[in-house]
């Protein structure tokens, strides 16, 4: 059963295992039903509801929120799981209409990971696009660098977002009375593996040890794997599929600080929450706002213009890397008094495994960790995996450890590159540090990041990094093992100093003394953690 806060009572339960036993649902599916339930709840007080909740085959979306849930109708390869019945436990400020609301709860399946790209879209655009980056990836990606390399030469110096002006409000909304509980608003992409996740997940965690109440909104589409967390116990999560009517949206935002004390919101990606931001702050000023920046995206800056653009809504910029620091202050005009670096070397320190001493005479072995989307280009490290094979003068072994969006891509490139024999596939939850303390060389071939939480943990099980040198990695990695973006350039740079690594060990242990040395020098920065502590305790008044 979900541990998360229900809004919300159990008329029928239907089987689902709302009220306890023997549940037809999984636990994700359980957590999914709650967070829907919660949303209906929140905007529709003290209305009862009868709810049809149907399950999607593998790789299909939740539908929890929005116009779907009003439909008498659905896909043909939907199941029907159960009927519930739920009434709404939040108090109703006018009476509550007597006749049920009936809605349609569809869960999705199984491994259906967010992060759909333009390529999934429908269109002839879409298709020829998808044809060219699907049959040649390692050509296509040396085209988008070179399109990268020219809007960062010539375009991007010259976009200046246009800012929001000042909000001068100061008549806040009444709050609501003594019952209603403290609150912080977390704004996330979804539930599921990513650097920008974890650590929004603590944060979650550290708001319920400071005595808040978590809300936790995402906007994604994802079938939200971590919606099972235990940091998320106690909290009340609100998984919405975008667009919601105007209507809803209003009944929405209104609930939240009516029913709610809302002391202050902190946005992790989520671009529907950094919209509202300005609206928060004109109905109460007396909230406070922040949020995490991880990483500079090309061409459009990402959540970082976002943030730049709306920094007269927002307290405080949270930034993990002086890279991303220096680009706010001095190339975006952002007070320096807004901004906030506090890396994050405290999360890995927690979950870092103890160095284990590695097995004489076995192959080298080399490691990619991550998501398998297109920034992180696992296509890129499977050529680079391949090519090295074919030149090494000694065994080499490689792992790759992640899902994602470009799984299928992924294990087909592994039989044509020929290395079925020579590569491990692993997948979450296999504990990223038993691939770490199996590797001697965590190879990073992504073509943007800011500060990569796995060099962290690879250096504290002495693992050498050679990364691509984007955002701040040359903060964390040795000047050794740093290595061109650009795919063409990447393979033979990575291939040539992998080799030059795995015959020497004492150029590795260099290198991984040298990453020893740049944590050192974070670690003399406030750390995430600690300065996220502060901040809530100061939104405690």
């Amino acid at each position: 059963m979900s541990r998360a806060r229900k809004l919300f009572e159990v008329i029928d339960d239907g089987g689902s295992g709302l009220a306890g036993g023997e549940p037809r649902l999984s636990k994700r599916e359980l957590g999914l039903l709650v967070g829907g339930l919660n949303y209906h709840a929140l905007i529709q007080p003290g209305r009862e509801f009868k709810v049809i909740v149907l399950r999607a085959p593998d790789g299909e979306f939740p539908r929890l929120t929005g116009y779907a849930c009003h439909r008498h109708e659905w896909e043909p390869n939907r199941a029907v799981v159960c009927t519930v019945g739920v009434k709404s436990t939040v108090p109703a400020t006018v009476p509550a209409d007597s006749a049920p609301v009936p809605l349609v709860l569809d869960l999705g399946g199984e491994r259906a990971e967010g992060g759909a790209t333009f390529y999934d879209r429908p269109g002839r655009k879409a298709k020829v696009l998808r044809r060219a980056r699907f049959g040649a990836p390692i050509a296509f990606d040396a085209l988008r660098q070179g399109l990268t390399d020219y809007y960062e030469k010539r375009i991007t110096p010259n976009r200046r977002p246009q800012r929001l002006a000042p909000i001068e409000s100061s008549a806040p909304l009444p709050r609501p009375s003594e019952h209603g509980e403290r609150a912080i608003i977390f704004g996330l992409h979804w539930l599921e593996m990513g650097g920008a996740e974890r650590w929004a997940i603590e944060t979650i965690a550290l708001a319920r040890e400071a005595g808040f109440l978590p809300i936790v909104l995402t906007d994604r589409e994802s079938a939200h794997p971590w919606i099972v967390r235990p940091e998320l116990d106690g909290a009340l999560v609100l998984p919405v599929n975008l667009p919601i009517s105007d209507e809803e949206e209003t009944q929405l935002l209104l609930a939240l600080l009516t029913k709610f004390e809302v002391h202050g919101i902190h946005v992790h990606h989520n671009g529907w929450l950094y919209h509202r931001l300005a609206w928060f702050k004109a109905m109460d000023p007396r909230i406070r706002t922040a949020d995490s920046l991880h990483v500079v995206e090309w061409r459009t800056g990402g959540f970082v213009e976002l943030a730049v653009k709306l920094s007269n809504a927002i307290d405080m910029h949270h930034v993990i890397s002086p890279q991303l620091r220096d680009y706010m202050v001095l190339q975006r005009d952002v007070p320096k008094e807004k901004v906030s670096l506090a890396p994050l070397y405290g999360l890995n320190e927690v979950h870092a495994a103890p160095k284990i001493e590695k097995e004489l005479g076995r192959p080298f072995t080399i490691s990619f960790v991550g998501r398998l989307s297109q920034q992180k280009r696992p296509y890129l490290f499977l050529r680079y995996a391949a090519q090295l094979k074919r030149s090494a003068d000694r065994e080499v072994r490689f792992i790759l450890h992640g899902s994602g969006a470009l799984e299928e891509e992924t294990s087909r490139l592994i039989a044509k590159y020929g290395l079925t024999n020579h590569l491990e596939l692993r997948q979450p939850p296999h504990p990223v540090d038993d691939t770490l303390a199996d590797s001697d060389l965590l190879v990073i071939s992504s073509d943007n990041e800011g500060l990569t939480l796995t060099t962290f943990e690879a250096t504290a099980q002495d693992v050498a990094v050679l990364s691509t040198d984007v955002g701040s990695q040359a903060s964390l990695v040795s000047a050794k093992a740093l290595v061109p973006r650009q795919p063409l350039a990447f393979i033979r740079e990575a291939v040539e100093r992998t080799k030059a690594i795995m015959a020497s060990e004492e150029l590795r242990e260099e290198i991984v003394e040298e990453q020893r040395q740049k944590i050192a020098a974070l670690k003399e920065l406030p750390e995430a953690r600690k300065w996220t502590t502060e901040l809530y305790e100061g939104w405690k008044a």
